[in-house]
């Protein structure tokens, strides 16, 4: 139990970890700035973030949310994102093993074949979402530079980490395909048949990229799911969720900072908005997280539906 309460703590480590550059991404990648330099700073006083303080979530918590330097405040939101990349790493490796490592399973000769290098794998997958999320939700934009390779890198992983989530490479042919096709064409019918936009032009790339990492069986259920929790958390929240009119800025900047125009200052971005009615929601954070959904829920959501469809 020790080995694996201490290895679960160096994954959520390793998780919190990345989450702290999906920070740099989400912030940066938008506006057209490296994500490499310069070193984590205050966006207002420009002075940089000090070791300690970069400590994933601890760091936030130490600075009680706000800049050492000149004490301007720093949105929750980063330790949040720490946090979620920490507990995804952890339900993914939990899912992965079977629970806590154990003595037995790390000196397996499978360990590395079934359970680490998978691990490593689908964690990218994972942290491209998160990245994607709060991208959309702040700049109504999925980037190209995020969901246009991830759909070779989805193919990739049918054949390297493919049989651990139960994908093959046709699966994940056949899943790109269907998941891109399937948007453009509800993009391009509602266009025919409205004379107006539908959907954003990310979207699609979106769930390409989704289907060709969770193969086509799987894009049911994301795009199910998706719309469904999309429109329940619009009628809840109104307005203060949606938006009329796309905005030109980003819609929640982390602190107060004027940020590049994206349409200026990031040429491989591409708008993203699914119209409800008169409002615009960005679709893809919903996607994103039925994606999730379904691959650490995998066996339990195809048990399901093979149960409903035998019943039917």
């Amino acid at each position: 139990m020790g080995l694996g309460l201490a290895f679960a703590a160096l994954v959520f480590i390793l998780g919190a970890s990345i989450g702290s550059f999906l920070n740099v991404v989400i912030y940066r990648l938008p506006a057209g700035l490296s994500i490499v330099r310069p070193a984590s700073r205050c966006p207002a006083c420009e002075t940089p973030i000090r070791a300690r303080h970069n400590v994933p979530v601890l760091g936030w918590l130490m600075l009680r949310g706000r800049c050492a330097a000149c004490g301007v405040a720093i949105s929750a939101r980063y330790a949040l994102v720490e946090l979620a990349m920490g507990v995804l790493a952890l339900a993914l490796f939990a899912d992965l093993s079977g629970g806590l490592l154990t003595a037995e399973l790390l000196v397996s000769p499978d360990f590395l074949l079934d359970v680490a290098g998978p691990f490593v794998v689908y964690l990218t997958f994972l942290a491209g979402l998160v990245a994607i999320t709060f991208i959309d939700l702040d700049w109504f934009i999925i980037p190209d530079g995020l969901s246009l390779p991830a759909i070779p890198l989805g193919l990739l992983a049918s054949f390297a980490a493919g049989h651990a989530v139960g994908v093959t490479w046709v699966d994940s042919l056949i899943g790109a395909a269907a998941g891109a096709g399937v948007i453009l064409a509800v993009i391009l019918g509602y266009g025919l048949l409205t004379g107006r936009e539908g959907m954003g032009g990310g979207d699609w790339k979106l769930l390409g990229a989704i289907g060709a990492w969770l193969g086509w069986q799987g894009l049911p259920f994301v795009l199910f799911a998706a719309s469904i929790q999309g429109i329940a958390l619009t009628l809840i929240l109104g307005r203060a969720f949606a938006v009329s009119e796309l905005p030109p800025d980003p819609a929640g900047d982390l602190v107060a900072e004027p940020v590049p125009d994206p349409a200026a200052a990031a040429p491989d971005a591409t708008a993203d908005a699914t119209r409800f009615g008169q409002l615009a929601i960005p679709f893809g954070p919903f996607l994103a997280l039925a994606a999730i959904e379904y691959l650490l829920f995998r066996e339990e959501i195809r048990g399901f539906l093979a149960s409903a469809l035998s019943f039917g």
